[in-house]
């Protein structure tokens, strides 16, 4: 069961606004992006040269990351909130221990607490065949 007072929890979902309005600014950016360099290719057309396609792909694909990334960040955050809403943040989904207020400063969406998140990255990591 949590041991989080109210005042942490507000902090900590001040926090969590914080960064959805962050990672919600990214993600409109590099949409806002993508359009332009659609705009400007139509307007230019193909890069001909292979580097500067090159470059183009490098960067989209490292936006499409970013943006893969945010959107999950995202999703965490609204989590995070359900469980705030139940009654259940702060409690670890796998041993419903608390989850400790640092742990949760530094990760205000931590679903697990620091032994069964261990445990399951480790199990995650066999699944996938690499070593731990």
């Amino acid at each position: 069961m949590s041991k989080l007072t109210r005042e942490q929890i507000d902090e900590l979902g001040r926090r969590m606004d914080e960064r959805w309005a962050r990672e919600m600014a990214e993600i409109r950016e590099v949409a806002e992006r993508s359009r332009d360099d659609r705009r400007q290719e139509a307007l230019v057309g193909r890069a001909a040269d292979r580097l500067d396609q090159a470059l183009m792909e490098i960067a989209s694909s490292s936006d499409y990351a970013i943006v893969r990334q945010n959107i999950e960040d995202v999703r965490d955050i609204a989590t995070a909130r359900r469980r705030i809403a139940a009654g259940t943040y702060g409690t670890c989904i796998d041993c419903e221990a608390a989850i400790g207020y640092e742990r949760l400063c530094a990760y205000p969406t931590a679903r697990r607490c620091i032994r069964c998140q261990q445990e399951h990255e480790r199990t995650k990591a066999l699944r996938e065949g690499r070593r731990t």
